[in-house]
Parts: C-alpha cells; structure tokens; sequence
C-alpha cells in the first residue's frame, strides 16, 4: 500500500470516528432534551396542581365565608322582625285589656291563679281597667280571705299575692307575653316562611307597612291564648 492510500485510509477512518461520535452526541443530546423536556413537564404538571388544590381551598372558604354571611343576614332580619312583632304586641296590650273576649275570661283566670297558692288570706291586686270585672269575678269565687286593691302603676292584668308573703303569681299581660314569648316567636317565624320572606321588604322599610301590622295580629291573638295560661 502506498502512502497517499494509507493517508487515505487513515483520513476516512477519523472521519468515520468524527462521524459515529457526532452521531453519539446528538443522539445523547436528543435523550437529555427529552428527559429535560419531561421533567419540566412534571414540574409544570406538579405546580399545576399545586395551584388547583390552592384554588380549591380559597373558594371552599369564600363559600364558607358567603354561606356564613347569608345566614348572618337571615338571623338578623329575623330578629328585626321580632322585635317589631314584639314592639307591637306589647304595644297592644292596654287595648288588649279592654277586649271583652279577655274580660269574659277573667274569672276563669282568676280562678286558676288563686288555684296555685295555698289556703289562706291573699291580696288581687290589678290594674285600673280590670277593677270592676275582677271584683264580679272575687264575688263569684265566695272567698272572704281574697280581698280586691287597684294598683294605677301596675300594668294591664292582675297579680295574686299571699298575704304572708309565700307566693305570688302573675298574671299581667307582659309577663304572660315574656312566658310565650319563645313559642309565640317560632309562630311568628313559621308565618314568615309561609309567606316567602317578605320579613325582607319589609324590614327594609319597601313593604305597606304589612309587617308592623301583620306582627301585631300575630301577637295579639298569641296574647290572647295567653290569657288563659298561667305558668
């Protein structure tokens, strides 16, 4: 073999070297491309998630935050709504003393009060409105120890006191109010139900005045049952 052959030779071998190496290059290039390109995928991947389970976490908390509200905003029309009902109701009650469906039930009245303190001497003492018919109603229960006194700044109703200071019921309309309050309230709250929450516009002041006046009827005839309950 003559030298330009062997020179010859010797030049395609490197190139085929130079060759096969560059190919093992592009080749490892393209493989770490790849998995860069793959890592960086996961990576955007993960903080995707990341970002969705942060995303998450705010909303179900301004859910929360707007579900509390709203029913912050329920309570207190509520409780604006009683206490307008309640406003009325009482009030109503010097009216209510003067009904004659309440006077007709006053003995029955009475005659439970004085059911709850023990034999002896006691005192009815009333408010101005119900002196005569509480006296009537003294006459027919035939006790000489139960003795009649008109208090003008007691409130309307009556109140029976033991003469030895033992015990004492109350039977003014605002005390009766204060015992069926509670249950009264819930009445009052179903009404509303029933009607749509139209508490709202009226609350707001938009309504006819329908909730003032809706509320007082609604007290009033809880009122009324109260007459006859002592508890």
């Amino acid at each position: 073999m003559g030298m330009d052959q062997l020179l010859a030779a010797l030049e395609r071998e490197a190139v085929a070297e130079v060759e096969e190496k560059l190919e093992r290059a592009k080749a490892e290039a393209a493989e770490l491309l790849t998995d860069c390109q793959a890592e960086l995928a996961q990576r955007l991947d993960d903080q995707l998630r990341d970002r969705e389970r942060e995303l998450s976490v705010q909303i179900a908390l301004e859910v929360a935050r707007a579900q509390r509200a709203g029913r912050s905003e329920v309570l207190l029309a509520r409780d604006g709504l009683l206490s307008r009902v309640r406003e009325a109701v009482v009030g109503r009650l010097a009216d209510l003393a003067q009904d004659s469906g309440y006077r007709a039930r006053l003995p029955e009245d009475l005659r439970e009060a004085v059911s709850f303190l023990a034999e002896g001497p006691a005192e009815v003492v009333c408010s101005f409105q119900l002196a005569a018919p509480l006296a009537a109603a003294l006459d027919a229960l035939g006790r000489e120890d139960l003795t009649l006194r008109e208090d003008p700044g007691l409130e309307p109703g009556f109140v029976v006191r033991a003469r030895d200071g033992h015990a004492e019921v109350d039977a003014r309309l605002a005390t009766r109010l204060e015992r069926m309050w509670p249950e009264l309230s819930l009445a009052v709250l179903a009404s509303m139900e029933e009607r749509g929450w139209w508490v709202r516009a009226e609350l707001d002041g938009d309504g006819p005045g329908g909730g003032g006046s809706g509320g007082a009827a609604s007290g009033n005839e809880g009122a009324g049952g109260a007459d006859g309950r002592l508890e």
